[in-house]
């Protein structure tokens, strides 16, 4: 029904503590559409996005039962790959980055992290993302010169004091993604991690890249 779509804006009012400059981004820049015909499916998922206050920033078909996604939610990025027939719920891979530099440093930063998806209670929206915001605002303090990552030895101190919070609002964005999907390919992949033995609480940062602006 899709293949890739990029660049679809939904809420301009977003948000975020640590961006510097603002830049105008693409709107309905479609890189690539094909095969997508259900103009009123596709409407309904990005309503439920703009209700959450995100913006889908990437859809890309990547095989028949994996859907890449990458929304923005608060100026930060957060790209995963669901399987639409049995997603997983324990070592999930997210990419996390912000969308726009710091003030201070003018540095982007990818951060890739692995976490096991936990039942999470319901959490004010002003305070959702904090946990995100701890993780960036920490980030520099670890940045020397003009390396282009951060090294693993800081990364249990990155984490420290903020992993059940930050595990919380993962999972908490990680499940709206999983009805994004079921909104826009008409599956029922929420049920599916539901209905699974929730895993050992678990999160784990496997890189940060810097990007220097």
């Amino acid at each position: 029904m899709l293949n890739k779509i990029e660049n679809i804006t939904l809420n301009p009012n977003s948000r975020n503590e640590i961006k510097s400059s603002k830049k105008d981004l693409p709107v309905n820049h479609l890189s690539k559409k094909e095969n997508f015909s259900d103009t009123i499916t596709f409407s309904a998922a990005l309503l439920f996005l703009s209700q959450l206050k995100w913006r889908l920033k990437k859809i890309n078909h990547i095989s028949q039962d994996e859907l890449e996604i990458e929304i923005i939610a608060n100026d930060i990025s957060f790209s995963t790959v669901i399987n639409l027939k049995s997603p997983v719920i324990s070592n999930i891979f997210f990419k996390i980055r912000n969308e726009f530099p710091f003030r201070h440093n003018k540095s982007i930063y990818d951060v890739s992290l692995s976490f096991n998806y936990q039942k999470f209670g319901l959490t004010e929206t002003e305070i959702l993302y904090e946990p995100i915001n701890k993780l960036f605002y920490r980030i520099p303090g670890f940045e020397f010169g003009d390396e282009k990552e951060i090294s693993s030895a800081f990364y249990y101190e990155l984490l420290e004091g903020i992993d059940s919070e930050l595990l919380n609002t993962l999972s908490f964005i990680f499940r709206n993604m999983i009805l994004f999907a079921d909104k826009l390919t008409e599956m029922n992949c929420t049920s599916l991690i539901d209905n699974q033995l929730p895993a050992e609480p678990y999160i784990k940062v496997n890189r940060i890249l810097i990007n220097h602006i």
